[in-house]
């Protein structure tokens, strides 16, 4: 049986000049995950090019909203050279505040 998924959506606001607030006026990130161990399968974010969007997967798949993981907040600091990067950051926490949330609301499982 296919695991139980969710979809999680972290926000942030980006600087003012970056071309993602031109167009969409707020960063988003569109998480789906396994709902039992909060594993990222899949993601989706508001950027401008694809090579971007590819990388940013490159980085959250396969990680987990259970927890922020700093070894991925140190990643983004050191590999996403961009003017989004505190963006993704805190759409990202954010993400990962929603789970911690959800998990506590519906009684899953407990966090080590």
């Amino acid at each position: 049986m296919e695991a139980r998924k969710l979809c999680i959506i972290g926000n942030a606001r980006t600087q003012q000049k970056n071309p993602i607030t031109a167009r969409f006026s707020h960063f988003f990130i569109v998480f789906i995950v396994e709902a039992e161990s909060g594993r990222i399968l899949d993601l989706d974010v508001t950027v401008m090019l694809k090579a971007t969007g590819d990388f940013i997967k490159e980085l959250f798949i396969g990680r987990s909203l259970a927890d922020v993981d700093k070894e991925l907040i140190e990643a983004i600091r050191t590999t996403y050279l961009a003017s989004s990067q505190k963006a993704l950051q805190m759409a990202y926490m954010e993400a990962v505040k929603k789970y911690r949330t959800w998990r506590s609301e519906h009684g899953v499982g407990k966090f080590e």
